[in-house]
């Protein structure tokens, strides 16, 4: 159940740092500056590390993919 939940995390903030990099410079430097700019290199670096969640939680699916298809018709 702790893997489900890690899985899931890794999929939804994979893609909520592709598809909002702004946001998340905002949230991770929020104490430190006041009405900064992320850089471009910070841009590219936040959606980098989003896919790489993404591929994470795939990954991490493929020792289920048996689990799974046992569980249904595919015996």
């Amino acid at each position: 159940m702790f893997m489900v939940l890690i899985i899931a995390f890794c999929f939804w903030f994979g893609g909520y740092a592709f598809s909002n990099p702004e946001k998340v410079w905002e949230f991770q430097h929020f104490l430190y500056v006041k009405d900064g700019m992320p850089t471009s290199f910070s841009i590219f670096m936040i959606k980098f590390c989003g896919i790489l969640f993404i591929i994470m939680a795939i990954v991490m699916l493929f020792p289920f993919i048996d689990v799974i298809l046992q569980k249904t018709i595919f015996k």
